[in-house]
């Protein structure tokens, strides 16, 4: 086989490999109690049911799945005693049992698993899940629409439309998630507005559509000012003393140059923490049914493209 065709055939495959490992994958998504939920495939035969994520910073293993179904294909280090995971907004603290470290494949992708094993039957948002994956562990760009149920893994964002809107996002290495720095206004019937401005976090693991931080000074002003649009009929609702929980349920929500109808806002203490403390608030699932989104990590980019009528994009 002389140079040129050997040339030629190295120059196919390197095309070929290229356009397999870049081929996008579509999986089933179902939201669950507010939370994005999907059906992987763990090493070509292993089926579990995953927690989505884009604001916690480890995956998390289910510890009967991963005794039943990982033991023989990873390593399982045991975790040291002083080893705990704290979930956002919370206080109680839950033992890590074993450790992994390895790789595995993840719907027929080879990809890095760094991982804490957890009993996640005391843990009520996530106790019917097998494991919970921050979306940032993936190499490629990822969609997800929630009207439609589907998520794509590897998303090629330059067949991206111009009807999709582009925010400038950046990393929160700590929670593995994108913020931005931006300004949620919230009107009255009156078109009365209030203004809360600083770093959202892009939150799948958050059932409604905007949670913000009253343990911060400018938080709790921003509740205290908007006050006419939080929900007192006490028949339905009973504010939480411990986490100070309120509902503001205002005529509409602006959210950069995003404006929301028929939605409300969760202002509630969280557990204090250095992550928590640099977020206003953070944007949850009841904001991205809205949407068909795409979370690209590696430019640190969101996309979205409107998909529902209470939805009004200002130019």
């Amino acid at each position: 086989m002389n140079k040129k065709v050997l040339l030629l055939l190295s120059t196919f495959l390197i095309i070929f490999w290229g356009s397999l490992s870049a081929q996008e994958v579509k999986l089933p998504l179902e939201i669950k109690s507010g939370h994005l939920n999907s059906v992987w495939k763990i090493n070509d035969s292993i089926e579990a049911k995953v927690f989505l994520e884009t604001g916690f910073p480890k995956i998390i293993v289910n510890e009967s799945f991963a005794l039943k179904n990982l033991q023989s294909v990873v390593q399982m280090e045991k975790a040291s005693e002083d080893t705990y995971i704290a979930l956002w907004g919370g206080k109680n603290k839950f033992k890590v049992s074993y450790v992994i470290k390895d790789s595995l494949l993840i719907n027929g992708k080879k990809e890095e698993f760094d991982a804490f094993v957890v009993d996640l039957s005391k843990i009520r948002a996530w106790k019917d899940f097998d494991v919970i994956y921050p979306l940032r562990d993936l190499s490629g760009a990822v969609e997800i629409n929630i009207k439609d149920n589907y998520i794509v893994l590897d998303k090629d964002v330059k067949e991206l439309t111009s009807d999709f809107i582009e925010f400038d996002a950046k990393a929160d290495n700590k929670t593995k998630g994108l913020y931005i720095t931006t300004s949620l206004q919230v009107y009255d019937t009156l078109n009365t507005k209030e203004e809360l401005r600083g770093n959202f976090l892009f939150d799948l693991g958050a059932a409604n559509a905007v949670f913000v931080n009253r343990n911060l000074p400018e938080v709790e002003e921003f509740v205290s000012k908007s006050d006419r649009v939080i929900l007192k009929d006490t028949t339905k609702f009973t504010p939480n003393k411990r986490t100070k929980l309120a509902i503001l349920m205002p005529d509409k929500i602006q959210l950069a140059n995003v404006v929301l109808r028929k939605n409300f806002i969760v202002a509630m203490k969280m557990y204090k923490s250095k992550t928590s403390s640099q977020y206003v608030g953070m944007i949850g699932n009841k904001f991205f049914v809205n949407f068909i989104v795409v979370f690209d990590f590696n430019k640190n980019k969101v996309y979205m493209k409107p998909n529902s009528d209470i939805v009004e994009i200002l130019r």
